[in-house]
Formats: structure tokens, C-alpha cells, sequence
């Protein structure tokens, strides 16, 4: 997806607990739900 919108030298980051300390945390960790950095550049300016 992100090569089809142009973007060179993707990549994938780290997980993240985005999650973390929010109304929401028990549900996240039920299910696994983590973010996750992605890498990409356009090339040309």
C-alpha cells in the first residue's frame, strides 16, 4: 500500500504501547493491540 502511494525505503519500526495507562489498556492487552512505526520517504522534494 505505502509503495503504491510513492513512498521508497519503507520499513518497519518498533511496537509500541500506545495503549498504555489509558481507559482502555486491559482491552488492548486482551487482544494483542500494539501500534507499530512505519518508515517511508517520497522521493524528490
Amino acid at each position: 500500500m505505502l509503495d503504491n502511494a510513492g513512498f521508497v525505503d519503507v520499513r518497519m519500526g518498533e511496537q509500541v504501547d500506545v495503549f498504555s495507562g489509558s481507559v482502555h489498556e486491559s482491552s488492548a492487552k486482551n487482544f494483542e493491540t500494539f501500534g507499530l512505526t512505519i518508515f517511508g520517504r517520497k522521493p524528490g522534494g
